[in-house]
């Protein structure tokens, strides 16, 4: 595991998205994936809790292919409550 190019952060982003979305629409779920952000924040709360819990008792050769996928999904929620939501742009930027 290493570095990776913006790009390719996006597009495991991007990834990350279709597949929510194929598993929260109107078909799956009647939320049809739609959330307030507090519930938005506890579902990104619990993965980021599971995930200290890997890197506080597994060594880090374990831990982190692990906790690479735990942060790409805890992202991709973020992404997700910002498309419902809105996605203010950083100002001076």
């Amino acid at each position: 595991m290493g570095n990776a190019s913006r790009e390719n952060v996006y597009a495991a982003l991007d990834s990350e998205r279709a597949y929510q979305e194929s598993r929260w629409n109107a078909s799956t779920t009647t939320s049809e994936g739609k959330h307030s952000f507090s519930e938005w924040f506890a579902y990104m709360d619990d993965y980021i809790t599971g995930a200290k819990h890997m890197l506080a008792r597994e060594a880090k050769q374990n831990a982190y292919p692990k906790v690479a996928h735990i942060m790409r999904k805890v992202t991709a929620l973020g992404v997700a409550a910002m498309e419902e939501h809105g996605a203010p742009r950083r100002e001076g930027f």
